[in-house]
């Protein structure tokens, strides 16, 4: 199973940052049409969108965190990336997070009592 949650809709500037949009979504909500594109190439997953802030916490707290094996965050928004990691260390679920800066990309595994958080790594 995979769960998508994103707050935002497609913009032209998202399209040439991954294979998922095209033109004609420009508009749409990005995790609806992320769930479409991912269900076309595996049609056997159950693929859930939902639009809405990660922040929310009543929806997508601690509770929602922990019905999953593993998070992937994606996020372009420090905020958001540390509530996640908070939400991870609460639930005691792996977090996979990546993110990009210019042209440079990081992932991080984040895996409560064996690394440390988000919020304890040096920033820079």
């Amino acid at each position: 199973d995979i769960e998508i949650v994103d707050l935002d809709t497609i913009d032209v500037s998202n399209l040439n940052r991954q294979f998922l949009f095209r033109r004609e979504h420009v508009g749409q909500a990005k995790a609806t049409v992320a769930a479409a594109a991912a269900r076309a190439m595996c049609p056997d997953a159950r693929i859930v969108a939902h639009q809405g802030n990660i922040k929310q916490g009543d929806t997508f707290g601690p509770s929602f965190v922990g019905g999953f094996d593993v998070v992937f965050n994606a996020l372009d928004n420090i905020d958001a990336r540390r509530h996640v990691n908070m939400m991870c260390v609460a639930a005691e679920k792996p977090l996979i997070d990546g993110g990009t800066q210019g042209y440079d990309g990081q992932v991080v595994t984040i895996l409560k009592g064996k690394s440390a958080c988000y919020d304890c790594e040096p920033k820079a």
